[in-house]
């Protein structure tokens, strides 16, 4: 296989995304157990209620105070260490089982998320195995308080990891419980009308919908790893900022897709759970569908004996906590045990990684800043897939221009050349400098507003979600100067 490109319906949005889901690898299973039957038939308030305290029963960040938080971390993390023994390893060899706990245990001081990874994974015991020369940290540019910001590095002692080492792999019963086949076979089993309302809304949708369902209602030891449901003071996806924030987005392409983006959400809520029901919020949906766009991965396989395997949704606990870099050196690939009888998820290096190198895979090699952004909420330095439109009000068209054409066409050493002259003669000129200057206007004026987003500001400085679009103006920027000085 080898890619982990997100699968994603139509949100609102034009987005190039638009494989399809796989069939299902399995059987549907009992699952939504806090479900009662009268849920087939209707969605009342008394019941969303039961579940919304299970919810918050089942996030401790939600409602507990600070001592407590963190008498019931140490008390977690006490007997989780005493269970990772060997004695409780027995299904597998020492060898692996050690491996597994190297990564297991440096998850220990990565926060509220490593912490409740830590506590999944030494659940799954021989589920899931790592390489012994792999450990899980901080990223070493991120500040201490965003725990949410960690990375898996090659150890700094050892010899590295060769190509086509296996890094991960992780057996079905880990990932499956948490796929969209098995969310969508589940919520048909036991709310078929939720599936149905999720379909009006937009076909495809049902399949995003019963996968935040899931994780909203069956998944807690999962979702205790994801962003918390409450609490979350500086959410980095755009589907989960306030006005203000999206307001920073006026004057780059990202602002009309994210207010049509939260709009289609909020209609589709209430599509789907009525007006009147408020046990399940706007918030809470919203919440899920982001966390099922940001971090479920879409695997692929290359064995073409895997009868209906072929294709892969789902979230992969561990191996989302691999990062995205456009020139990575990881895939993930579906893998074929004995006899076709069962599948497995497996990472692999694709060259060679050095001691304390990161290990990455690719969210997308064509992905722009625009999309990093809204669907995984950030932005990487000089992306050589960013773009701007330049809206051409005359013709009620847009010039686009992308990176490659500012390189090819726009850079000093080429703009005496026929190919630029022939590029700029399609077009009146005032009129693209006129757009340009409006497009800079406006960009402008939100800077006024907010000096942290001046241009040229530090990009690693202040929170994430605002470096983020530091770096989406940056490169807005960038494209509009080029093509202003190819057109004067």
């Amino acid at each position: 296989m080898s890619l982990h490109a997100r699968h994603h319906v139509n949100l609102g949005e034009d987005d190039e995304d638009n494989d399809e889901i796989s069939p299902a690898l399995h059987p549907p299973r009992e699952r939504f157990n806090l479900i009662p039957k009268s849920f087939t038939n209707s969605l009342p308030n008394e019941i969303w209620a039961e579940t919304q305290r299970g919810i918050v029963r089942g996030n401790p960040l939600a409602i507990r105070d600070p001592q407590t938080l963190e008498n019931e971390r140490r008390h977690r993390s006490l007997i989780e260490r005493r269970a990772i023994t060997i004695t409780s390893a027995s299904r597998i060899s020492r060898h692996d089982f050690m491996m597994a706990c190297s990564l297991r245990n440096s998850l220990v001081g990565g926060g509220r998320r490593g912490e409740a990874l830590h506590a999944l994974l030494s659940d799954a015991k021989s589920s899931f195995v790592a390489s012994s020369n792999v450990v899980v940290r901080r990223e070493e540019e991120e500040e201490q308080t965003e725990e949410e910001s960690l990375g898996v590095f090659v150890t700094k002692s050892g010899e590295g990891i060769k190509t086509n080492a296996k890094i991960f792999t992780l057996e079905s019963d880990l990932y499956y419980p948490l796929s969209s086949a098995f969310a969508i076979n589940s919520a048909r089993t036991k709310a078929p009308r939720f599936v149905e309302a999720a379909k009006r809304v937009a076909s495809g949708f049902e399949v995003h919908a019963s996968m935040a369902l899931n994780l909203l209602l069956d998944s807690s030891s999962y979702r205790a790893s994801c962003p918390p449901l409450t609490g979350q003071l500086d959410p980095s996806v755009p589907l989960l900022w306030d006005a203000s924030q999206i307001a920073l987005l006026r004057g780059t392409p990202t602002f009309e897709s994210v207010v049509t983006r939260k709009t289609f959400v909020k209609n589709a809520h209430a599509g789907i759970f009525g007006e009147e029901n408020k046990a399940v919020s706007y918030e809470m949906f919203a919440w899920a569908i982001s966390t099922v766009l940001s971090r479920a991965l879409s695997v692929s396989s290359k064995n073409k004996n895997i009868d209906n395997v072929s294709s892969f949704y789902s979230f992969i606990p561990g191996v989302d906590l691999l990062n995205h870099d456009a020139s990575a050196n990881c895939e993930i690939r579906l893998v074929s045990n004995t006899n076709n009888a069962s599948t497995s998820i497996e990472v692999y290096a694709i060259r060679d990684i050095e001691n304390d190198e990161e290990c990455t895979i690719s969210y997308g090699n064509h992905r722009s800043n625009d999309e990093l952004l809204r669907k995984y909420g950030f932005c990487v330095p000089n992306n050589r897939n960013d773009s701007i439109d330049v809206r051409l009000r005359a013709s009620n068209t847009f010039l686009k221009v992308d990176r490659k054409t500012v390189d090819e066409l726009f850079l000093e050493e080429n703009r005496s050349g026929q190919k630029q002259d022939d590029f700029v003669s399609k077009y009146d000129r005032n009129e693209v400098l006129d757009s340009i200057a409006e497009q800079k206007a406006t960009l402008d004026e939100v800077a006024e507003r907010e000096p942290a987003l001046v241009k040229g500001g530090e990009e690693r400085s202040g929170k994430k979600w605002l470096r983020a679009i530091r770096l989406l103006r940056k490169g807005q920027y960038e494209l509009l100067d080029a093509t202003e000085r190819a057109f004067h």
